[in-house]
Formats: structure tokens, sequence, C-alpha cells
């Protein structure tokens, strides 16, 4: 479950890494839709503080995962009513530090196949601002009105040569509108997204000239002195969504319904030069996701997401410009088409009981990408189905156990591989991709008023238990 997570980056990081199921936070979900504030008229301040580790040497793992990892986090969540006006603001913080990192270009490196990057392992810190404000307020008739504003910061850091510095922001309004009425509902928002990423390598060491690769997609790419490399590069994504959510209950059944879309378009230059251009990217994602529940007993989760991204680069060549007498970077045509994406992901989970929770389910991915060279073609594909078990069990008023299990197994690959591929790099992919592995986790919570502490304990094998990578947390709430 958490390796099909990363290959498909839908997450760009977790502000509550490892909480506990139970001491959930009340964020209107989906949280775009801030009209949909107004079906629960509540009041609350809501602090969370957390600790997370990761360390082992599970050699599956994911290739842009440093070897170990420990990162400290702190929320805030805020509802308040004011006369017919619904508000709710949301500040997180959170600090993160890795060990032995590498091919780590961007903060994340699965948004475009078009990256910096080196090989040396180092250290890596990465720093996380979040701020969210969301008003509704009743409109009459059942409708309401509602408008999301986001603003969050990303900095990363490599602390050993070649030292990659990024800066990253993303911006985003999402106006709303919700109409509830008897047994049904529906909403509709529709938003604009804005993010930009800065990064620009350094080297403090004179005495070696280390490489920097320019990355294309598959692991084709090629590498450069540092002496002689472009260092800077920028990263600008403009997004367009939309999200519809649909509701109805009648009586014991609830049925939960959210279907969203959004195209994306990216471009890349270098920061201060002139006119250099490195590609573009163009992706479309859709998701729905379903919740139906019969009574307390009865419980199905299921859903589905699908992406495309297509990547071009232009055809360039420096000129003298005759006014200047500065060579600046001249491109011609249209940019050519190199590079393909595709995914889709699939889910199903049911769960049974009130009081101890029985779940089963099952996620599928079927994920291929190319790169074109011409005339060679590279091709990587990949098919995987997690099964997975958890148990909720409550002991006595105040504590509670939950213990979940999932088998990944590789039922399909393809993989091409060629000296024109950076080898180091793709193999270390390949494996991660492709082999079984089996993922454990358990987590104990124990509440008391306005309190909750838990603990949450994981850890990801390979089928061989050659090797192993664990995982733990430790979290604090408290409700005002």
């Amino acid at each position: 479950m958490k390796k099909i997570m990363i290959i498909i980056g839908i997450a760009l990081y977790q502000l509550l890494a490892g909480w506990p199921a139970r001491a959930q936070v009340p964020v209107p979900e989906p949280a775009r839709n801030m009209a949909r504030l107004v079906l629960e008229d509540s009041t609350y301040v809501h602090v969370l503080m957390g600790v997370h580790g990761e360390n082992g040497d599970f050699e599956e793992k994911d290739i842009f995962m440093p070897e170990s990892m420990l990162r400290g986090t702190m929320d805030a969540y805020s509802r308040q009513t004011l006369d017919k006006v619904h508000l709710f603001g949301h500040f997180g913080y959170s600090y993160e530090l890795g060990k032995r990192s590498t091919w780590r270009g961007w903060i994340d490196p699965y948004e475009t196949p078009f990256m910096l990057a080196d090989s040396i392992p180092g250290d890596i810190s990465i720093e996380r601002y979040a701020m969210q404000a969301g008003m509704a307020m009743p409109l009459g008739n059942g409708w309401s009105a509602g408008l999301d504003l986001s603003y969050n910061v990303a900095l990363l850091a490599k602390h050993k040569d070649l030292r990659n510095k990024n800066t990253g922001m993303d911006f985003r309004v999402a106006p709303g509108i919700h109409w509830q009425g008897g047994h049904m509902g529906a909403g509709l928002d529709l938003g604009y997204e804005r993010g930009t990423e800065k990064v620009e390598y350094s080297q403090e060491s004179s005495s070696v000239e280390h490489v920097l690769f320019s990355i294309y997609g598959c692991w084709v790419g090629q590498g450069f002195g540092f002496g002689s490399a472009e260092t800077k590069r920028l990263k600008e994504d403009d997004r367009l969504f939309g999200d519809f959510q649909t509701d109805f209950e009648w009586g014991p059944v609830a049925l939960h319904n959210n279907l969203g879309l959004k195209w994306e378009q990216e471009r890349q230059t270098e920061t201060g030069y002139n006119n250099l251009q490195h590609g573009t990217v163009r992706a479309w994602f859709w998701r729905d996701d379903l919740s139906l529940s019969i009574g307390d007993r009865h419980t199905i989760d299921a859903g589905f997401s699908w992406c495309t991204m297509q990547g071009f680069r232009p055809l360039q060549q420096q000129e003298l410009d005759p006014d200047s007498k500065i060579r600046i970077w001249v491109t011609y045509g249209d940019p050519v088409f190199c590079y393909f994406r595709a995914y889709h992901e699939e889910y199903f989970r049911y769960t049974f009981g009130s009081f101890w929770k029985l779940s089963v389910g099952a996620e599928n991915l079927r994920f291929r990408h190319s790169y074109t060279e011409y005339p060679k073609r590279f091709e990587q594909r990949v098919s995987m189905v997690t099964p997975s078990i958890r148990l909720e069990i409550p002991i006595g008023p105040a504590w509670h156990l939950s213990a979940e299990t999932g088998y990944t197994i590789n039922y399909e690959e393809e993989h091409d591989i060629s000296h024109w591929q950076l080898p180091e790099p793709l193999m270390r992919q390949i494996n991660f991709w492709t082999g079984d592995s089996i993922s454990s986790r358990l987590t104990v919570t124990w509440m008391h008023g306005r309190m909750t502490l838990g603990a949450d304990y994981g850890m990801d094998a390979a089928t061989t238990f050659d090797g192993f990578r664990h995982t733990a947390s430790l979290t604090a709430s408290f409700s005002f």
C-alpha cells in the first residue's frame, strides 16, 4: 500500500505521518469545497504534534527515499461560526532529516520526468509550511457558497557535494457551492493552482569535480562535469481542477461520492539564462472515491484513479544576438514529444462491525512510462496488487488497538535495459517496483478527555526476508 502511494505520487507529503485512524480531526472532506462547512455547525481548536522515523536495510525501498529519516510535525486546525459565516483555518509545519539520500533533484521527483540530479549520497533536510483558510455561508433554499485559499512552502537542502537547494511554493484558490435538500446533496468546486520550484546546485570542495546529470525520463540522461554543467533550473506549474460531490442518505443507508478532475501544464527553464528551455509537461488526472454505509456495521469504500502525462523537449541551439552581441538560445518549431506516462489504480475495502471492526480489501495498480530518443524507445510496465486485512479493537473506554497487514504481488512487468540508461538508479527502481513485499502496521491509541496519545509501528519486508524497513511514530493531540 505504501509502495503504491509512493509510485503514483498522489500525496506530496503527509501532514500527520502515522496518525492513528481513530484520532481523526474533523477537517472537511473534500477539503477544497468549503461550501460543505455549513453541513456541520461545530466550533473547535485542534492541535496535533508528532514525530516519525524510518530506518532499515530494505533494499527494495523507493530510490528517492533516504536510508533513514526522522520527521517532526505540528498542525493546528480551527473551526468557528460567526453569525451565519462558517470559518476554517489550518497551519502546519514539519521538519525532516534524511541520511544518505541520492538522485533527489526535486522535492517531489515523481511530478515530472525532467530533472537535474546527482548520485553522491548525502544528508538532506526538508522544511514545510502549510496554510489554509476557508469560509462558507448559507444562501437560502438549501444552497451554500464557500471559498478555499491555501499557500504552501517547501525547502529542501542537501548537505554534501553536490549540494542542491530547492525552494517550492504552491498557491490555490477554489470557490465552491453546495445544495442540500432532504435526503440528497450535491456540491461543486472549481479552482486554480499555481506552483513553482527553483533548484540550484553548488560545490564547496575544489579537489574533486563531481558529475551532475540531466535526466529526461526512464533514466535516460547525460552527465556533465560540474564546472561545465547547467546548475540552476526553474519549474512552473499551472493546474485547473474541479470536484463534484454527491450525498444520499435514507434511513440506515448513506452514500457519498467525490469525482475529481485536474489538468496540469508544467514548464522548465534555466534560471537567469537566455531563453534555455528544458521541457514541458501536460497531464490529466481523474479520481473517483465512493463510500457506502449500511447502519454502523457495514461500510464499503471503493474508487479508482487514472492519469496520463506527456513530456516534450524543445529543439534549441545557441546563436549570436546581433544587437546585444550575446549568445542566446533560439527555439525552432514545436516541442518534440518524447515522454509518456499512464497509470490507473483501483481499490476496494469492506469493513464489518460496530465495536470490533474487521476490514478486508485490495488495491490494484497498473503503471507504464516510456521515453523516446529517436530512433531508440525505452519503456517500463509494472502491474501489482495488494490484498490487505485490518482489525480494530477497542479496549475499555480509553484504549484502541489497530493491526493491519498487506502483501504486494507483482504480476506483470516489462523493462527496457540498455547502455543508454543510467544503470545504478534504473536497477534500483526496477527492484523497488517489481519485488514482492509484505507490510505490517500496529497502532495503539489512548484517549482521555480532550487529549489523545498514539504510538504506531510499521514494517516493510521482502518476501525473502533478506531486508526490513521499520517505521515508528509518536503523536499527541489536544482539543479545545
